[in-house]
């Protein structure tokens, strides 16, 4: 990599390095720049590491709290009235999963930094919440604000509308045999009475059940990537 001159020295060979501590750092980034420009490593390391990405992401959310009560008969599944509780949620998951996109940035000119940026679904949720999965048909107007309304957007209010009490003037009262679940039915209640999504799983914009998983993930992404591209410089 460097230019030198080996010396004779009793029993010792003497190994002189002419190029500055400069010149050999530009060397080794020149080097490790064009392993990763040769036979496109870059998207080999983008996709290997997506791809195990994408399985702890699943994994994770499958793992969470949110998961096990949206897809087990929960008294949470009870209060949204959710038929096909199971189905609807692993396939909001899955889109969530299949949106996901990561592109590795190669440094430019003599510096091996680089980066790396990850898309999923959009921050106004579009791609999830257009989903059919992500409506339940309702069997009484009681359910909505507008008479003339026939689907209640139950994952909308999952993960945007937090606390808030938006369907005033009814409770849900929990009885075996009622409903569409079998588990609760929601009825007019006193004046002042309101509903909403429960306090341990509601959700904003920025802090709702799927962005929660994914914060905890942060680390384990760098992880991920640091091996892959160690795997790349190894193989190269």
């Amino acid at each position: 990599m460097g230019t030198g001159k080996i010396m004779a020295s009793r029993q010792f060979l003497v190994l002189k390095i002419k190029d500055s501590k400069a010149q050999i750092k530009r060397k080794i980034n020149d080097t490790i720049n064009r392993i990763f420009l040769r036979g496109h490593v870059l998207e080999t390391v983008s996709l290997r590491s997506g791809i195990k990405i994408k399985n702890m992401f699943r994994r994770r959310m499958k793992e969470s709290h949110a998961y096990m009560l949206l897809s087990t008969n929960s008294l949470v599944v009870g209060e949204f009235g959710l038929e096909n509780y199971k189905q609807k949620i692993d396939a909001i998951i899955e889109a969530w999963v299949q949106s996901y996109k990561l592109k590795l940035r190669k440094g430019h000119g003599n510096t091996i930094k680089g980066g790396f940026t990850i898309n999923m679904v959009r921050s106004n949720y579009f791609e999830v919440l257009k989903l059919p999965q992500a409506k339940q048909r309702a069997t009484s107007t009681v359910h909505i604000t507008k008479k003339s309304q026939k689907l209640m957007h139950w994952l909308n209010w999952l993960l945007l509308r937090g606390e808030e009490k938006f369907i005033t003037g009814y409770d849900v009262v929990f009885r075996v045999g009622a409903g569409r679940t079998g588990l609760a039915v929601m009825v007019k209640g006193k004046r002042g009475r309101s509903w909403g999504v429960p306090v341990g799983i509601a959700g904003t914009r920025d802090d709702n059940f799927v962005t929660r998983v994914i914060d905890k993930m942060e680390n384990d992404i760098f992880t991920i990537i640091a091996q892959e591209l160690l795997r790349a410089i190894r193989r190269a």
